[in-house]
């Protein structure tokens, strides 16, 4: 027995779904979910073998999902349900990644042929691997408004994109155009999205499709690189990534366990939403590299004292912004919360929390 998840924010058109293919197999267990948080429930709950779903979710959207996904079930394969541009690019991504895409609204023969081909196709991952030009074309036809965190071995960078055009990007070493054309032929890519893009200047000139073509020619040319297994570049990006997710699970352990703090955020350096309560969340579209920043400029000028954190008073609630283990958090707090002593107890749960690691 074959277990599937539908996701589809449309209840009938699940259930048609559901009850087409029952109709034509007896060898499936069909879960349905309205929206990339439930289905993110379900795959928590059980292991399936296959996710078919649509982009254009609501609560958590489809690329949401898939970014999870990509990190928490990497193996799994996926159907996207889609609308896609010309021949020439459904060829091109046919023939470099292991996505599987329909068009709505769908033939229900052709959705049992393609799920009967996923199902045999054991380990394709939709955003593992050379699938990363998969993801930005989807972006693009999608007109998604993210900025995208790429991780490949020891390299990582970020992609910043309104409205399915690249803004700008970033590797460290590189910026612009130069920093995109190097992170879009990454292979073993695993990507990490934040619904908000984190730029506000166009430094990027040349269109994601550009680079995208650029980077098909170029593997191409190369004859298809060996794509690595799975499991190696999976164990490589935890390798390169274990001491900086290892300070993050910590810090959000810590803030997840404090009484006064009612929502949180948790940002890199880069501005990228990391962490964050469950959606739906208040505080994911703040941008407190913007605060501290100007709040240290004034420290500066001042020349005295230390900024430890800001604190913004509202009606209804206070936020608490300051910087900690390299990241910077957004801290909801109750309004009869005290933001100093908030902050004592922080540091002392993160200076306890370390103790108790092994």
């Amino acid at each position: 027995m074959k277990r599937i998840l539908l996701v589809d924010d449309e209840l009938p058109f699940l259930k048609s779904l559901r009850d087409g293919l029952l109709a034509m197999r007896d060898d499936l267990a069909l879960h349905l979910a309205g929206d990339g948080q439930e289905a993110l429930l379900h795959l928590k709950q059980r292991k399936f073998d296959l996710l078919v779903t649509d982009l254009k979710l609501p609560v958590m959207d489809g690329f949401q999902l898939l970014a999870h996904t990509s990190r928490l079930h990497p193996d799994l394969p996926v159907i996207v349900m889609t609308a896609f541009g010309t021949p020439e690019i459904e060829e091109r991504l046919s023939r470099h990644s292991g996505l599987h895409y329909l068009e709505k609204p769908l033939d229900i023969d052709h959705l049992a042929n393609t799920i009967d081909l996923a199902l045999k196709t054991e380990g394709r991952s939709y955003i593992q691997g050379i699938s990363l030009a998969t993801f930005l074309q989807l972006v693009v036809m999608e007109k998604k408004t993210c900025t995208l965190k790429i991780t490949s071995g020891q390299h990582s960078g970020y992609l910043f994109v309104r409205g399915g055009e690249l803004i700008d990007a970033t590797t460290g070493e590189k910026d612009g155009e130069a920093a995109a054309l190097d992170i879009v032929t990454w292979a073993d890519a695993v990507i990490e999205m934040d619904p908000v893009c984190r730029r506000q200047d166009k430094v990027v000139e040349a269109s994601l499709e550009f680079l995208l073509m650029e980077a098909f020619r170029l593997q191409d040319e190369a004859n298809m690189p060996k794509v690595e297994d799975p499991d190696t570049a999976t164990e490589k990006n935890a390798a390169a990534a274990g001491p900086q997710t290892c300070e993050l699970d910590l810090l959000e352990q810590v803030v997840t366990g404090m009484k006064d703090v009612l929502e949180y955020a948790i940002f890199d350096r880069q501005n990228f939403l990391e962490r964050h309560s469950p959606l739906p969340c208040s505080l994911d579209h703040l941008d407190p590299t913007f605060y501290l920043e100007a709040a240290g400029d004034m420290t500066g000028l001042v020349g005295n004292g230390t900024l430890n954190f800001i604190v913004v008073r509202g009606k209804a609630c206070k936020h608490l912004m300051l910087e900690c283990l390299g990241y910077r958090l957004v801290l909801r707090l109750d309004t009869k919360a005290k933001a100093s002593r908030t902050f004592a107890a922080l540091r002392a749960n993160l200076e306890q929390a370390r103790k108790n690691l092994p």
